[in-house]
This record gives C-alpha cells, sequence and structure tokens, in this order.
C-alpha cells in the first residue's frame, strides 16, 4: 500500500526529469525553466510526505538516531540542494553545469529510491500502524 504509493510517486518525479534534461540538451532555455518548477515541486512533495507524516510515524516504532530514516533524510538534503544548483545552472543557461548537476540527480536519486523502495518502505509496510490513514496523512500534505 504504501510501498506501491510512494513507489510510483518515484516515477512520476523521474518522468517530470526527462523532458526537462531534453529541454537543457536542446538548450532551450524557456522550456527548461518552464519544466523545472513542476519537476522541483514534485521532489519536494515528494519529500515532505516521507519528512512530515511517513518517517515520524515509523520513528514511533523503530526509534529515531542514525538508523536509515536518518540517512534518507541526510540524502534528501543533498538531493534538494542539487536541484537548486539545477535551477541556477537553468537560469544562467549552463548547459554544461546543468547537465552535470542533473547526471549528479539521476544517480543519486536513482541510489537512494532503491534504498527507499527495498528497506524503508518493505519496513513500513511491516511495522503496526494504520497504513491507510498514514497515505491519507500523506496524500494531504
Amino acid at each position: 500500500m504504501i510501498k506501491d504509493f510512494m513507489t510510483n510517486d518515484h516515477r512520476e518525479c523521474d518522468n517530470l526529469y526527462a523532458p526537462l534534461e531534453e529541454a537543457i540538451s536542446k538548450e532551450d532555455w524557456d522550456r527548461a525553466l518552464e519544466l523545472y518548477t513542476p519537476f522541483k515541486d514534485a521532489m519536494l512533495h515528494h519529500f515532505a510526505m516521507e519528512e512530515e507524516v511517513l518517517f515520524p510515524k515509523m520513528e514511533e516504532y523503530v526509534g529515531g538516531g542514525e538508523g536509515p530514516i536518518y540517512v534518507m533524510k541526510m540524502e534528501h538534503s543533498q538531493i534538494k540542494s542539487i536541484i537548486n544548483s539545477l535551477g541556477e545552472a537553468i537560469e544562467a543557461k549552463d548547459k554544461r553545469k546543468a547537465l552535470g548537476y542533473g547526471e549528479t540527480f539521476m544517480i543519486m536519486t536513482q541510489q537512494h529510491n532503491m534504498k527507499e523502495e527495498q528497506i524503508l518502505y518493505t519496513m513500513a509496510e511491516q511495522l503496526p500502524f494504520d497504513k491507510e490513514e498514514v497515505l491519507k496523512e500523506m496524500k494531504e500534505v
């Protein structure tokens, strides 16, 4: 339930990046700027669903500390920074930098998503909280 929903959201975010990368490659800066905002918004919304609802609920059962949830939060922070740098490179019409940040984003995000999908979401599915309620709260973020 949570795993399927969040995995699908990963794919939707990925699908927003591909046309953005294509616009950067073609140096279509107006289109890149137009595509950047919904891409960034989708990524930040995904992180917010996890950080505001899912992670705190999971921490009620597994605790905080420096476990997998902590690592995911750190990676969110790194990915947000890369997304911001990507936006700056697009605004500066710097193809080399924009594609570089984009490549870094894709590598980090693919690794991050894999960890969430294989470890964190699987763990969430096994914890004894109301999955439907958590899913409802995430959708309200």
